[in-house]
């Protein structure tokens, strides 16, 4: 009893201070003078890289639809040289996983570097890419009013997820977008908020934006005219992916596929690959994607969106030890839209009976709706 109740007394004292912390006044914010032209991305780390390829499909087209627009990102993301690649101005926090900081001393680094991050750019618009803000972030939604704060925020939270809280993040953004899924079956835990605007899944490349299959075999030193498959199930960051992958190339070249291994840039224990007959670490994957005739992937939103936007036939293998994305749940929605198909486990059989019929009917993709990012960076722009 007594444990109980200083187990109890410890909680509440720990939500005072975190209340406290949040509620501290700043004359910074007051004085604040943003300016409606500039845009800071904020997207954070994850298992893979969802947040980051999704703040960067929004960035780009908002790029191309105001090109004197100033973007700049701020990532907790260890891909953060990815958004250098693609021409814009990065600052990055590291994960506190990375630093072996608490969570209350990792969040007070993470609000000083955005506070400093603020001082500098003058950020008249934040975009959120996350799960949940972070406390430090929190923090500086409080103290910063005069900047409008958007929260990119897919769906498919697994049903263990505290619907309240989550609702009660919702409510500290001036407004949120929405990236559907690729069915639009209703999901049970889509908020029905009147600041929620939805728009079609977001992809980082169209279809145009791809190499044409002779020039992307060429760079991967693929035969011409062989079977090919693509090969992705993950940055192995949560889930230990070797020993799956190695059976599943070994099986391929069995039966005289050619196979090309995906390995993520921010996976954080590469391990050499002997066996694929190409590897490709770049960003993003999906260019290559007409050198291939099917692909065995992961069922993370940007895996499951490209594979299906820009027609690539796959066989998802969904990570089921997600903390809070329901990739089951996604990949089982694009049975719909022609050559896709599921395995929660991989099984010789079904996995062939897969491939044979990807190789003997070679039926296009029916998917027929627009990338999301379009919309998405309009949204950003209505409100300046």
């Amino acid at each position: 009893m007594i444990k109980k109740a200083v187990g109890l007394a410890k909680r509440l004292l720990k939500q005072f201070l975190i209340r406290a912390w949040l509620a501290v006044p700043s004359f910074k914010g007051l004085t604040y003078k943003p300016d409606a032209n500039v845009f800071l991305f904020l997207p954070i780390n994850g298992a893979g890289l969802g947040h980051l390829t999704r703040s960067l499909a929004v960035a780009r087209r908002l790029q191309q639809q105001k090109p004197d627009a100033k973007i700049v990102f701020l990532t907790t993301s260890i891909g953060v040289a990815l958004v250098h690649r693609a021409g814009f101005a990065c600052h990055h926090v590291p994960p506190a996983a990375l630093l072996n900081e608490s969570p209350v001393a990792w969040n007070q680094l993470f609000f000083r570097n955005i506070d400093a991050v603020l001082a500098l750019h003058r950020p008249g618009t934040l975009v959120f890419d996350g799960t949940a803000p972070y406390l430090g972030l929190q923090r500086i939604m409080r103290r910063y009013a005069s900047i409008r704060y958007v929260w990119i925020k897919r769906g498919l939270y697994k049903a263990g997820v505290d619907q309240q809280k989550l609702k009660g993040y919702i409510a500290l953004f001036d407004s949120i977008i929405a990236p559907g899924e690729l069915s639009e079956a209703k999901d049970a835990h889509d908020e029905v908020e009147t600041k929620v605007r939805r728009v079609d899944p977001i992809a980082l490349l169209d279809p145009q934006d791809l190499l044409d299959r002779p020039t992307a075999r060429k760079i991967l030193r693929l035969s011409q005219d062989r079977p090919c498959a693509y090969v992705q199930l993950g940055a192995g960051n949560i889930n230990g992916i070797a020993d799956l992958q190695d059976s599943v190339i070994r099986h391929l070249q069995r039966r005289g596929i050619e196979v090309v291994l995906g390995q993520s840039p921010i996976a954080l224990k590469p391990e050499p690959n002997l066996d694929a007959d190409s590897v490709i670490v770049d960003y993003p994957n999906s260019r290559y994607f007409a050198a291939f005739d099917f692909s065995i992937l992961a069922g993370g939103y940007n895996s499951v969106c490209e594979a299906v936007m820009l027609g690539l036939p796959t066989v998802f293998v969904p990570n089921m030890s997600t903390g809070a994305d329901d990739q089951l749940r996604r990949v089982e929605m694009t049975a719909s839209f022609g050559p896709y198909r599921v395995l929660t486990e991989i099984n010789e059989r079904m996995l062939d009976a897969s491939i044979d019929a990807f190789l003997d009917e070679r039926v296009p993709s029916s998917y027929r709706g627009e990338n999301g990012a379009e919309a998405a960076a309009k949204i950003l722009l209505e409100f300046r």
